[in-house]
């Protein structure tokens, strides 16, 4: 009986060493498991790093270049400044601004000078025109030459209604 405990014993404790043995190797296969995991992302990690370095050393150049680009920018605008403030500039300009002894000349034009130069110009675009175009073209010369556009206020109406109309818009913008 003493033989068979102690048997029996030998054989739990050789079950719970199997027992040990079985959960070791599962753990040495998940940490192996892990190590190549591990492994993978170092190799990932390092070609980003790379990736990320070469982008920088490229970002870098640029910003490089940008900087000298401004740079001549801005001494480009410095002379530019100081050739304009310099006396012989300002006395360039004023050598090409009219004297006070010469003006501007008024041409004087009549309503029917202006009615009879853009009555010609329609005419000229109507021959121009294609088909779809020339009813507006029909309307524009009706326009200029019928009774109400020989005398004063051909388009008074239309006008005083834009008037109205823009005094009314201004009205509800303030109100709101």
């Amino acid at each position: 009986a003493a033989k068979k405990k102690e048997v029996e014993t030998l054989q739990a404790q050789i079950e719970d060493k199997m027992t040990r043995v079985g959960n070791l190797g599962v753990e040495l296969a998940e940490t192996a498991n892990d190590l190549e995991d591990t492994k993978q992302a170092l190799e990932a990690d390092k070609k980003f790093k790379q990736e990320l370095e070469e982008g920088c050393a490229t970002k870098t150049q640029e910003w490089e270049e940008v900087k000298k680009t401004r740079a001549e920018e801005l001494v480009a605008l410095a002379e530019t400044i100081k050739v304009l403030n310099d006396d012989d500039a300002l006395e360039l300009f004023k050598s090409t601004l009219p004297s006070a002894s010469s003006s501007f000349v008024q041409v004087a034009a009549n309503k029917a000078s202006l009615r009879a130069r853009a009555l010609e110009a329609l005419r000229a675009a109507h021959k121009a025109a294609g088909a779809q175009d020339r009813a507006g073209l029909d309307f524009l010369t009706l326009a200029l030459t019928g009774k109400k556009s020989l005398s004063q206020g051909g388009f008074d109406k239309v006008i005083k209604m834009c008037d109205e109309m823009v005094e009314t818009l201004k009205r509800e913008q303030v109100d709101d």
